[in-house]
């Protein structure tokens, strides 16, 4: 697992690089994401489901997902509330929330191969994209613009046209009705997929700022303990309990301990809140990963049932 966090990190240093020689600009950034969110991960969505025997019991692994995000949201909410609001927003948003994509896939592929990918492919995009759309989207509205409503049509819209979620229902149905595709088609869709992880690292490290406000430390800490220490052990707990396989037990771990999420920046910006704060653990807690990840893997693999 350290060989394929040092692997990432090496990737995320190329990116930084190039962006500091200034072989691309901050808009190059921009395409290439938008390369990754349109076109690279939903073919490696759509690859790692269609080709795998994805048994249904594995559904139960966004299920402890988004059971998750629940347990933890109260103790978040009730831990901040001396805080200001859009401090508080953007506390509660980045200690749920983690790069279950960016950094979750590639560290389950280099560590336990398409298998792994595949499980945290039905984690990230069943569990996370709905947790996101309907919790993340209330906190940042609730603590950004004091607005309380929900809407369920937003959330449901959010899932449907989050772009990698309608390829891995597609993928599903096609495995279901056994339907081969063309080997061509096939070996497209590996190209791509082959492409995201690289392109991905590359992106993520060329927005990368190495630099943080000081009097957010204390509190990036606090982030570094709920995210990537307490959220991956109720991660495992859960999962002993729902009687997952080993293997996703294992992914569990890998995508439950991950850095704060990239995208924590859009949605704290798009709903006012303390985006110099989100900046701060997003650049801590992706450096910090190198020891906490395998450290807790580690300690919670020695748990895990035989």
């Amino acid at each position: 697992m350290i060989s394929a966090i040092l692997t990432i990190l090496f990737l995320l240093g190329i990116g930084y690089i190039a962006r500091i020689l200034g072989l691309f600009k901050p808009q190059d950034v921009s395409l290439l994401n938008k390369l990754v969110l349109y076109i690279f991960m939903p073919a490696t969505v759509f690859y790692g489901v269609y080709n795998l025997d994805v048994d249904v019991s594995l559904l139960k692994l966004p299920l402890v997902g988004i059971v998750e995000v629940l347990l933890l949201l109260p103790i978040l909410i009730f831990i901040t509330r001396r805080l200001e609001p859009k401090l508080r927003g953007a506390y509660i948003l980045t200690a749920l929330f983690g790069n279950t994509a960016f950094i979750g896939y590639p560290v389950s592929l280099l560590t336990y191969g398409n298998e792994g990918l595949a499980r945290a492919i039905i984690y990230d995009q069943i569990g996370f994209t709905i947790s996101l759309t309907t919790i993340g989207v209330w906190i940042a509205k609730y603590f950004g613009c004091n607005k309380s409503s929900f809407s369920l049509k937003e959330s449901l819209m959010g899932i449907i046209t989050y772009p990698p979620f309608p390829l891995l229902l597609l993928a599903f149905i096609l495995r279901g009705l056994k339907i081969q595709l063309p080997d061509f088609s096939l070996r497209a869709l590996s190209y791509l997929s082959n492409a995201t992880v690289p392109v991905i690292m590359i992106g993520i490290g060329g927005l990368l700022q190495l630099e943080f406000n000081i009097r957010y430390i204390k509190l990036a800490l606090g982030t570094i303990f709920l995210k990537m220490i307490l959220f991956p052990i109720i991660g495992v707990i859960l999962g002993i309990f729902f009687r997952l396989d080993s293997l996703s037990l294992r992914v569990l771990i890998i995508e439950s301990g991950v850095p704060v999420m990239m995208s924590s920046i859009v949605l704290g910006s798009e709903y006012g809140l303390d985006v110099e704060f989100i900046l701060t653990v997003i650049l801590i807690t992706t450096i910090v990963v190198l020891l906490t990840l395998p450290l807790m893997n580690s300690i919670l693999v020695a748990f895990l049932p035989s």
